[in-house]
């Protein structure tokens, strides 16, 4: 529980979601460190995603993050904005909502976009929650219809006009509104209106083993003859804060191929065959 208990008295970490699978428990890691591998990377730190709060607990997988976020706004339980929606591109920042919305009271959030949006993003795998109107997607999703319409007016009437492009960071931001959007920032204006509700999910954290270029284990900053080290047990060599996509798999497609090769040349130096 490296998030501790929150302002409210809450264990944020009984409202994540894991994205893998149920059994994959950390076991290997926990063995190794009980062993005396040396380890780097911040526990608290990791890969971090909002999702569809109506995933499953394990393996929901990729099709239920919730790509909009930086085509619309997105609101607390309290219906009030916590973020700027519209930081950096979306690749750039999918990692980080999951965090953020995990910070929030009761550990979920709510993406609001307008139709103009739809065809933008990745469809996700469940549909969002539909309305005409503001108040109408409010009493749908359970928020107080007359705080999210304030909040829906006070961005709409912040946004200043420029040309929207969402493929690019455009000028299309906000001005007397904290938070401010930085990109993306048109009304919401054309209904109909969507919500899709967030919780957190992980991924994996950012602890692991430490290593070098070699991808060997070390054992009191001395690297293992004959063991080493690929992807999420060593990615905290790498990732300090922040994750852009694709960063895991490429960590796992490099020191896969380090610790392959390292490991097959140690063992052809002991002599071990392989029978077919």
């Amino acid at each position: 529980e490296a998030w501790g208990q929150n302002e409210n008295g809450e264990w944020p970490a009984d409202n994540f979601i894991i994205r893998g699978t149920r059994f994959n428990q950390g076991n290997l890691l926990k063995f190794m460190i009980d062993q005396g591998a040396d380890i780097i990377g911040d526990p608290s730190q990791s890969h971090c995603v909002a999702v569809d709060a109506r995933a499953p607990l394990y393996d929901g997988g990729i099709c239920t993050r919730i790509d909009c976020v930086s085509l619309g706004i997105v609101v607390n339980n309290k219906a009030e904005r916590f973020y700027d929606e519209g930081e950096d591109f979306w690749p750039k920042r999918y990692a980080i909502w999951g965090r953020l919305v995990a910070k929030q009271p009761q550990q979920i959030a709510y993406s609001i976009i307008d139709s103009k949006a739809i065809g933008r993003f990745m469809p996700p795998v469940f549909a969002g929650v539909k309305a005409n109107s503001i108040q109408e997607l409010a009493e749908k999703i359970g928020l107080d219809a007359k705080t999210l319409c304030h909040t829906v007016e006070e961005f709409n009437q912040a946004c200043v006009q420029g040309t929207f492009n969402h493929t690019v960071l455009d000028d299309c931001t906000t001005e007397n509104i904290v938070p401010n959007k930085t990109h993306w920032a048109v009304p919401l204006d054309q209904p109909p209106f969507y919500a899709y509700a967030l919780k957190p999910s992980i991924t994996f954290t950012y602890l692991g083993l430490k290593v070098e270029d070699d991808a060997a284990v070390r054992f009191n900053n001395k690297p293992s003859r004959n063991l080493f080290v690929a992807g999420e047990m060593m990615a905290g060599n790498v990732l300090g804060q922040g994750y852009t996509a694709g960063v895991g798999m490429s960590i796992g497609t490099t020191f896969g191929r380090i610790a392959g090769k390292n490991a097959a040349h140690y063992a052809l130096s002991q002599g071990v065959e392989h029978e077919c």
